[in-house]
């Protein structure tokens, strides 16, 4: 199983770890921790191996001709009852980025580009899965007024590859890789 996504700075990723390290102190919440903080491009999809090579190369392909790009996060959200984020404000290129990874994954026959016909609604988790309905609660009115506000350069793309337990940077692509 493989996902690809727009992974933050470190810095920033340090700091994204240590909401979802506050929410696992807290109320024992721990499905955050199964991949490093990412805005998702495209869900999880199998891949053969025999085609993990070519995947890379035709996905480096398409990303030369893309641009690195500024990316806001603004405060929290959620989508009831199961998922609390950090909200990642409206951006053209990203749009067009994540349109551009859906056209170029229905080549390798994945076409589950949006999950349940949601569309695409970027966002950074730091909540979910193990995340009951009590504790979902208790965790959105902590953070439903608290301001949180960063920017950063998108500058990559990364492949993640599921180990068994938890998912692992497989790839890292920059943009405009020429």
């Amino acid at each position: 199983m493989f996902f690809i996504g727009i992974c933050p700075p470190h810095p920033l990723e340090k700091q994204i770890h240590g909401i979802k390290e506050e929410f696992h102190q807290k109320y024992g919440v721990k499905g955050g921790f199964r991949s490093k903080a990412h805005i998702t491009l495209q869900m999880p999809f199998n891949l053969a191996i025999n085609k993990e090579e070519e995947f890379i190369s035709a996905l480096n392909d398409i990303l030369t001709e893309k641009k690195p790009f500024g990316i806001q996060l603004k405060d929290f959200g959620k989508f009831e009852p199961r998922v609390i984020f950090i909200d990642v404000r409206e951006n053209d290129k990203l749009e067009s980025l994540q349109k551009s990874v859906a056209q170029f994954m229905k080549r390798f026959q994945v076409f589950n580009s949006t999950h349940k016909n949601n569309g695409f609604t970027p966002h950074i988790t730091i909540a979910f899965r193990d995340l009951k309905k009590p504790t979902f609660y208790k965790i959105w009115n902590e953070v439903k007024d608290r301001d949180f506000k960063e920017t950063f350069e998108a500058n990559s793309i990364t492949v993640f590859k599921h180990n068994g337990k938890s998912w692992d940077i497989f790839k890292e692509i920059k943009l405009d890789n020429t």
